[in-house]
């Protein structure tokens, strides 16, 4: 756009995308979607690149820009290695060329449907579902592909040394500290059995988390959900988890039969996974012994997808067989269908899943959901039902409650409007009740998200009413005993003193300039929320300094007022990080939190200093050092230095 400043203050790879302009290119080699690729680069020649089997994918492929009079070009070369290539002599591939404009927080795309997605870079967009829309080269034939150009064995060894009186203080599944013996030494390994499918291994892997460190300080009525960075969940984590429609509530996150990040330290593990035709699957073996509860676990999952291109049929099978020395065993089998009608847009979903095995209470349980929806540009409709029998809850899953039973369903309608670049309204109500015929949950809820065309926005405000019964567990057989606590999970097979809680929020987000390098977020929110009466507040910054510095400011408070007795407990959080990027494949960055009051929604009250550096060299070979851990509630002691050596091929192909 004529007089729309070119952004290119990034200098470092694989850091602060979306901050600066980028035109990118997205390339599926299945057809399929099972094999998706970006290629994104700036306006300074800062790369970037995501792929659909492995968010560690890091190939050394090359860029070069140039800016001239206001116009930017560039040239991008991609090795046919780094890509996993369906085998015949001739190929059907999917391409789109797009492109991000920072100033003003816009993208762009080649091919587009109005079904496609968008959100922040890196967050949502691009995003590898959409390759079914995009324009598909049927026939092509790959000049030379011979086995140079098909992927590489490698293997990556780390090395770990540590010191500080906390050295031995690592992260485990529950989020939790504990000492733990520091590991100096393991490795990963993938190997390409064919073109598209691959044996990966590993022994004594890191759980550092040197990698990547997450904290979060928000009030939440389920059970939060994050991603997983180790090398051997990750590769390949979308065959296992094969899932084309999970089951969960409008207002919680999807659950899962296999949540790798639930995992915690582990010992060993063994994986095959890739795809053919139009087929994709993964099966993995991992064992190991939880520091936390003392328990040695040895498990297998599975997981199977047939799709073809155009999404329009498609079929999985996925499961969990857990062996636990002190849990007990817990076998977990799914299976459903889904399928699209492109001219109407009609989409259908069944899934069932069985669980079985001495971990669950009463010997088996189920889960069951489907849904129909009509999806066009401009509108969607969906209406679905759940049906999740008491005390389902696979153990290497993610389960947001059970036994729930009833209808859920959502409305979303999308438009523009003078002075209003694109505007949606969603609303949303789910009502499900448990074995004892009372509601266990219900929520409903409208949400309202606008991007002005001044710079403002609103992410997602609006009320949400919603409701959960707890109930009291007896310590005796038979529903007799002293109570021992209450559970929102289930209340079978007693019942005992039902207790119905409202979860009650009314949100204003207001954004301004988001999708642009100097976004400001304020947040507000305030209702009843469980036994509290909540006000929430947050306030997030960040800006680029100059052409190597980024600052980043967040302040979040807590005020929560008890119903029963009146007490008033609040809780406040300071961050300051900073990031310096000192080349084009160094960064370091320093953070410093403080939390000082009770609440007891956020970590608990102290101050973390936490510094992490980060080096990677022209072979491929990455040094990291780091200090504490911005994941720890006060600053660790411990300072870990970790070299990991790359061998074969590129990381994450």
């Amino acid at each position: 756009r004529k007089g729309t400043p070119i952004l290119e203050g990034q200098t470092t790879n694989d850091v602060g995308f979306g901050i600066d302009d980028f035109v990118g290119i997205g390339l599926d080699t299945s057809g399929d979607e099972s094999q998706v690729y970006f290629f994104e680069v700036t306006p300074r020649g800062v790369r970037y690149q995501q792929a659909s089997e492995n968010v560690r994918y890091r190939p050394l492929w090359q860029a070069a820009s140039k800016v001239n009079a206001g116009r930017w070009t560039a040239v991008m070369v991609i090795p046919l290695h780094d890509l996993r290539l369906g085998g015949g002599a001739t190929k059907t591939w999917r391409f789109n060329a797009i492109r991000a404009v920072a100033s003003v927080g816009e993208h762009y795309s080649w091919a587009y449907d109005g079904i496609m997605q968008d959100g922040q870079a890196g967050n949502g967009w691009p995003t590898p579902l959409d390759a079914r829309f995009w324009p598909a080269l049927t026939g092509l034939h790959i000049v030379g592909n011979a086995p140079a150009s098909r992927p590489r064995p490698r293997a990556e060894i780390y090395g770990l040394g540590s010191v500080g009186h906390d050295r031995d203080l690592f992260e485990q599944s529950d989020g939790s500290f504990r000492s733990q013996n520091v590991r100096p030494a393991g490795i990963d390994v993938s190997v390409p059995l064919t073109a598209t499918i691959s044996f990966v291994g590993t022994l004594a892997p890191d759980f550092s988390n040197v990698e990547v460190d997450q904290q979060t300080i928000a009030p939440q009525e389920f059970r939060r959900a994050l991603q997983e960075y180790r090398p051997f969940f990750s590769q390949g984590a979308n065959f296992i988890n094969s899932n084309g429609a999970p089951p969960g509530g409008v207002f919680s996150a999807p659950n899962m039969l296999f949540y790798s990040p639930a995992i915690g330290p582990f010992d060993r593990g063994e994986k095959i996974e890739g795809s053919f035709g139009d087929q994709s699957f993964g099966v993995l073996n991992f064992r190991g012994y939880d520091q936390v509860s003392g328990n040695e676990f040895d498990d297998i999952v599975y997981g199977y997808k047939h799709a073809l291109p155009n999404r329009t049929f498609l079929y999985w099978s996925d499961g969990v067989f857990a062996h636990h020395s002190l849990a007990g065993d817990d076998s977990t089998v799914e299976a459903g269908v889904a399928g699209r009608n492109l001219k109407t847009g009609l989409v259908y979903a069944i899934d069932q899943a069985v669980e079985s095995g001495s971990w669950v209470p009463q010997g088996s349980a189920r889960s069951s959901n489907g849904f129909i929806d009509v999806h066009k540009p401009n509108y969607e409709i969906n209406l679905g039902y759940l049906d999740i029998t008491p005390n389902y809850d696979p153990i290497d899953g993610f389960t947001s409650t059970s036994d729930v039973r009833g209808i859920d369903g959502f409305v979303n309608v999308v438009g523009a409007a003078r002075g209003v670049k694109s505007a949606s309204v969603f609303y949303g109500a789910d009502r499900f009740v448990d074995g004892s015929g009372a509601v266990h949950q219900a929520d409903s809820g409208i949400f309202i998200n606008a991007t002005f065309k001044n710079g403002f926005s609103i992410d997602g405000g609006g009320p949400d009413v919603g409701m959960l019964r707890s109930y009291a567990i007896p310590g005796g057989p038979n529903c007799s005993g002293p109570i021992v606590g209450r559970s929102s999970y289930t209340g079978f097979p007693c019942y005992l003193d039902g207790v119905t809680s409202p979860y009650n929020l009314m949100t204003v987000p207001i954004g301004y300039r988001d999708g642009t390098p100097s976004p400001i977020d304020l947040t507000a929110a305030w209702g009843n929320f469980g036994s509290d009466y909540l006000h929430l507040y947050s306030l997030t910054n960040s800006r680029p300094i100059g052409r190597i510095l980024t600052l980043g400011l967040e302040y979040d408070g807590t005020y929560e007022r008890a119903k029963l007795t009146g007490g008033l407990d609040s809780q406040w959080l300071r961050r300051v990080s900073l990031g310096w990027n000192l080349g084009p494949d160094s960064n370091l960055t320093l953070s410093l939190r403080s939390i000082n009051g009770n609440g007891g929604f956020a970590p608990q009250p102290g101050t973390n200093v936490s510094a992490a550096f980060h080096r990677r060299f022209p072979n491929g070979n990455e040094l990291f050092a780091n200090f504490g851990t911005p994941a720890a509630n006060t600053t660790l002691d411990r300072f870990i230095v970790k070299y990991v050596f790359h061998i074969g091929a590129d990381a994450g192909t």
